[in-house]
């Protein structure tokens, strides 16, 4: 699952979504594995390639250490991890729940050569237990995420599948908080909200720590991003 955007309301709020739900994205998958099974392509880069080398550029500036533990939550085809292990980083997890996208990703990576330091598997994010058994004794040292957060919060109820889930989107940063070290860092991509958002979103658990500049634009008299990415470490 590599989030896409939703639609605001007028209240400002993001209504449920197919991108939150689980059969959609294991549908998107299956094209994805026959595509790449024909013609090697590995799928489409959520966000856009330049969206996603500005977060590998964050890594690469702030995590000099090759072996850092990190963890991709919501991993799809991989693509970002990928580009980690091509860099020489050798300790990659990369999770997703869709158990399509978990095998595409395997696929890609094997073909690449780069199988023996990228481990992907299917994971709940949202189930403690799950994460626990991810996350492990050691945890991680850093938490990526581009577009998942963004999906979560699209999630249906089960209850009524127009309305959104919200204790999935407050499970989230707990999940967070949860698979990353005392010393962590958690860089997140989302076109749905920006840095101010975020940041108030995560603040009973996580605290901002620096973000990356993206191409703004200027509407109104106001300057935004149509993408935020920050980097967050728990809150002590």
């Amino acid at each position: 699952m590599q989030g896409g955007c939703g639609s605001e309301n007028e209240a400002g709020e993001f209504g449920a979504s197919r991108l939150g739900r689980k059969d959609h994205w294991n549908s998107v998958y299956d094209r994805e594995i026959s595509n790449f099974e024909e013609s090697g392509d590995i799928g489409e880069v959520w966000f856009g390639e330049d969206t996603a080398y500005k977060m590998l550029g964050w890594v690469y500036d702030n995590i000099e250490d090759t072996n850092t533990r990190i963890l991709d939550v919501g991993c799809g085809n991989g693509h970002l991890l990928l580009e980690l292990a091509s860099e020489g980083y050798t300790s990659l997890v990369g999770t997703d729940y869709s158990a399509q996208a978990v095998e595409l990703a395997k696929r890609i990576a094997k073909n690449k050569g780069l199988d023996s330091v990228i481990v992907y598997m299917v994971q709940d994010f949202l189930d403690p237990q799950d994460v626990a058994r991810v996350a492990g004794s050691d945890k991680f040292d850093l938490v990526l995420d581009k577009g998942t957060y963004d999906a979560i919060c699209l999630k249906p109820s089960d209850s009524d599948a127009a309305a959104v889930d919200r204790s999935a989107a407050n499970a989230y940063p707990v999940s967070v908080v949860n698979s990353l070290k005392d010393s962590g860092v958690f860089l997140i991509t989302s076109c749905n909200w920006t840095e101010e958002e975020l940041t108030a979103r995560f603040a009973d658990h996580l605290e901002c720590v620096g973000r990356v500049q993206h191409k703004s634009f200027k509407f109104g008299g106001a300057v935004g991003q149509t993408v935020a990415t920050v980097a967050f470490k728990k809150k002590q």
